[in-house]
């Protein structure tokens, strides 16, 4: 009986302050080089966007990113488009849309590992490798945007 009591405190005690750890993964950029995501030994945070050139939603909401991107500075947050389900081209895609994000292609294994089956899906990772936020499916770009700069302890956009 003790032990049964012992094991449901120390599950409800690790609930409460559970913190979701980020997956290191591989992927290759956009000039075919290796990206290692090391989540134990991150210099910034960062953001990780599961994308694909067709998802009007990820149109909408990767300004709002590049917005916040460019008020953390390039130099305190790194930001990863992980392309995922497609058949188009990213590297255009994000071209003519003046996105400065580090572009991950071919990136359906590493959303997999992470639980993304739709897009966009969208992780913040702190410098310790915890997840400290993550998109909900409905959320508004203005809504991401505001709670990463939240996150990021950014001033609200003007």
């Amino acid at each position: 009986m003790r032990i049964a009591v012992l094991a449901l405190l120390l599950c409800f005690a690790a609930s409460l302050g559970a913190q979701e750890r980020a997956i290191a993964w591989q992927g290759s950029g956009a000039d075919g080089r290796r990206i290692d995501f090391d989540p134990q030994h991150l210099r910034r945070p960062a953001l990780l966007l599961f994308w694909a050139t067709w998802c009007p939603y990820c149109e909408a909401l990767m300004p709002h990113l590049q917005k916040v991107y460019d008020a953390a500075g390039h130099d305190r947050l790194d930001v990863y488009a992980i392309d995922i389900k497609d058949d188009g081209d990213p590297v255009a895609a994000l071209r003519e849309r003046k996105l400065g994000f580090t572009l991950v292609r071919d990136g359906d294994p590493i959303a997999a590992r992470y639980g993304v089956t739709g897009t966009p899906g969208l992780f913040l990772v702190d410098v310790h490798g915890d997840i400290v936020y993550r998109r909900r499916g409905g959320d508004a770009p203005e809504a991401v945007a505001a709670a990463l700069r939240e996150k990021l302890g950014l001033p609200p956009a003007r």
